[in-house]
């Protein structure tokens, strides 16, 4: 009768072993309770807006259980160089502080043919290669800063007139077709792309066509958004 019984036992294990394989799937992991893909797959979808999963090539991470950067896990540091820059560190300049979708949007319009804006990546070479926003381009803060004025300022107007649309009329730099530039660095407390803008100002550049992007690749990546 034991026999029997423990028969039966092990039979009923055996069948529910056999059903719980089938509900949990052939990747299930035994040692954590979840599916190897279920990280990817389970809760709620990943977009940039409601019902937008994807905009010129930029999304985020859809995996739910995905963290930052390490890169970006600091908490604190020194203080200076790496102070909390304002809001608007350029007042009394009117230069608009913008947010992860303007800068997609940019992108977007970049992407599809728009030559009036630029995305500008204002870090040293060296973050640069670690991943920049897409559709962005490299231009260092060390080359377009007050120093690089004082020390070379015709360096800074061939930046000007070969990337930004600015025009040397004898001396005299034009900005009526200058691109509408959305600047960033390493997020609020990076003062790479701040130097940056304050250089374009002093050189006469229209507020109205500079765009801060204050929180950089720290808060873009803490998005889980796209970098190239």
């Amino acid at each position: 009768m034991k026999i029997k019984l423990l028969a039966a036992a092990v039979i009923s294990t055996l069948a529910f072993s056999a059903q719980s394989a089938d509900f949990l799937g052939a990747d299930h992991n035994w040692n954590n309770g979840s599916s190897a893909t279920s990280t990817k797959k389970a809760g709620k979808p990943v977009g940039i807006v409601k019902g937008v999963l994807e905009i010129a090539g930029i999304s985020r991470n859809a995996d739910n259980s995905n963290t930052v950067d390490p890169a970006f896990a600091k908490t604190s540091r020194p203080c200076p160089p790496f102070c909390i820059q304002p809001t608007n560190p350029f007042a009394p300049a009117a230069v608009a502080t913008v947010t992860e979708l303007d800068v997609i949007h940019a992108a977007r319009d970049i992407a599809g043919g728009d030559a009036t804006q630029m995305i500008i990546d204002a870090r040293t070479p060296g973050w640069a290669k670690k991943g920049m926003i897409p559709h962005a381009v490299n231009v260092p803060f060390t080359k377009l800063n007050s120093k690089a004025l004082a020390k070379d300022p015709m360096a800074v107007v061939e930046i000007l007139t070969d990337k930004f649309g600015v025009v040397d009329m004898d001396g005299v730099l034009n900005y009526d077709n200058a691109k509408t530039l959305y600047l960033y660095c390493n997020g609020s407390w990076c003062g790479q792309s701040p130097a940056a803008i304050r250089a374009l100002l002093t050189m006469g550049y229209p507020q109205s066509k500079i765009k801060y992007y204050r929180g950089g690749t720290n808060d873009w990546k803490l998005l889980g958004l796209t970098v190239k």
